[in-house]
């Protein structure tokens, strides 16, 4: 099973993401991935540091804006990631806060200029990040994977087109994992992050048709017990073996790359403690 990685530059600081990315390529990593919507480093800046420091791993924006980019602009700089990498850059884009027909057209929109700006030169990946059904068919169509997050693998089955990909297709999803030195703030950090998605109505909607909606509500402040069907999607302070058997159920419901997306509370050494133990499970 081949396993990405996420590294959210507000957690992980860019000095200390050049050191942690060749430990994810030595591992055996597929591909690392940076998430850009709120964070306070750019993705493709940090695609460009993390493609210079590894060899083998695939490196991605997961995702940029359709609606912030610049298509000509953009074309350039994925061109230079793309040829410089020997084709390890992969494009992400999404639709931000945007929903409905027309954020779906203007991610496919900005899909198609980018690819027609390449001329005759190393044409890179582009997936699409994807909550429900929608998107998830104009990436079958018009991308080459589509990249879930924060869902159950329940989810994952429900809006698949006739329950598969096609073939050559990447269907990823962003497994989110939660760490502190004491499972207490563990537990905190995912119950705050799971109700500040919850807050987003694109996010809603998707955890409504996931059928967590109802237990995310019941969270409130309490972070003392949570919910069965939360820790579908989620887990803080996982063990490995609990980290490898939730990539599994992914896996079964038809992901071909779960990328683990760690949140990780405390200093340089305690972060690097806790992505060495993961990508010893992705390796």
């Amino acid at each position: 099973m081949k396993v990405g990685f996420a590294l959210r530059s507000s957690v992980f600081h860019p000095s200390l993401i050049v050191k942690i990315t060749p430990l994810l390529d030595a591992a055996g990593v597929d591909s690392v991935w940076f998430p850009d919507a709120g964070m306070p480093y750019d993705a493709l800046d940090l695609s460009a540091l993390a493609l210079g420091s590894t060899r083998r791993a695939r490196v991605g924006t997961g995702v940029i804006r359709a609606e912030e980019q610049d298509p000509t602009r953009l074309t350039t700089r994925v061109r230079t990631l793309s040829e410089s990498s020997e084709g390890r850059f992969i494009l992400g884009l999404g639709a931000g806060r945007a929903s409905g027909p027309e954020a779906i057209e203007g991610v496919v929109a900005l899909a198609e200029k980018v690819r027609a700006g390449y001329g005759g030169g190393r044409k890179a990946p582009i997936f699409f990040a994807a909550l429900r059904s929608g998107m998830v068919r104009a990436a079958l169509s018009s991308a080459d994977g589509a990249i879930l997050n924060f869902c159950p693998p329940s989810h994952v089955k429900n809006i698949l087109p006739g329950g598969a990909v096609r073939s050559g297709f990447t269907l990823a999803c962003y497994v989110k994992l939660f760490f502190a030195k004491s499972d207490a703030a563990a537990r905190r950090m995912l119950v705050e992050e799971i109700a500040t998605y919850n807050a987003y109505p694109s996010y809603h909607k998707m955890f409504e048709a996931a059928g967590v909606a109802s237990a995310i509500a019941s969270l409130g402040k309490d972070s003392s017990k949570i919910p069965d069907g939360i820790l579908e999607i989620s887990l803080p302070n996982p063990t490995k073996r609990e980290v490898a058997r939730l990539l599994r159920r992914f896996a079964r419901a038809g992901v071909n790359l779960p990328i683990i997306y760690p949140y990780v509370s405390g200093g340089e050494g305690y972060q690097l403690e806790v992505v060495k133990e993961l990508a010893s499970v992705a390796g």
